[in-house]
């Protein structure tokens, strides 16, 4: 893990566009100008004031001109968002519920709005974002943020997670299959990605893994 404080990430964060510069995603896959992070300050007005209990580790930002995302309570849509979702799994009313009852936190692995629309080619390397991400913000978020339980949200999350020696024994686990261990003092416990698709499959390993937090 690397040294560095929350708000010099938050800056790092806004002026980062390493996956663009290194050829590892072109702009019309990652848009480095928007940072929905940063945007909707997450850090000053969506952290627990004083400690966190749990930390949701998600996969990206979505790609979108409504501005959707998770911190955004003033976007709807016909669909139900990640929002909606992990709120109705906790039986949570509010966002403010979520931060200051529980002391809950949500992060993303890839900090920029992410277009993972099949008909644009080459093929996208979500992993390859991912691992650039993990490897520049995520490990220091963790320990700058020091929760009690990691809950990982999705298989890119897990994926990202997994690279740092702490979480290794990750890549012996699906997150379909409810895993919920202690791993270098951090309880971990995966979760399908709560969407249309999924919970179409695994409705119930999802209710499963978020009925553990209540």
């Amino acid at each position: 893990m690397h040294e560095g404080s929350l708000m010099t990430l938050s800056d790092e964060i806004r002026k980062c566009t390493k996956c663009i510069d290194l050829g590892i995603a072109s702009s019309d896959r990652l848009n480095s100008h928007q940072k929905p992070y940063v945007q909707f300050a997450v850090e000053g007005k969506w952290k627990p004031p004083d400690e966190v209990d749990v930390l949701f580790i998600a996969e990206s930002p979505p790609w979108n001109g409504k501005q959707r995302y998770f911190y955004n309570p003033n976007v709807g849509d016909e669909r139900p968002s990640l929002r909606e979702k992990v709120l109705k799994y906790l039986k949570l009313n509010s966002l403010e519920e979520f931060k200051l009852d529980k002391r809950f936190f949500l992060i993303d692995t890839i900090k920029c709005r992410l277009n993972k629309s099949k008909n644009i080619k080459p093929r996208l390397s979500i992993n390859g974002i991912a691992k650039t991400c993990a490897e520049q913000f995520l490990c220091r978020e963790i320990e700058e943020l020091k929760p009690q339980t990691i809950f990982v949200l999705g298989d890119i999350a897990k994926k990202a997670l997994q690279r740092f020696s702490e979480f290794s024994e990750l890549k012996e686990h699906k997150v379909s299959k409810g895993f919920d261990g202690n791993l270098s003092g951090y309880r971990v416990i995966l979760c399908v990605f709560p969407n249309r698709r999924t919970e179409a499959k695994y409705k119930t390993q999802i209710r499963g893994a978020f009925a553990k937090l209540l």
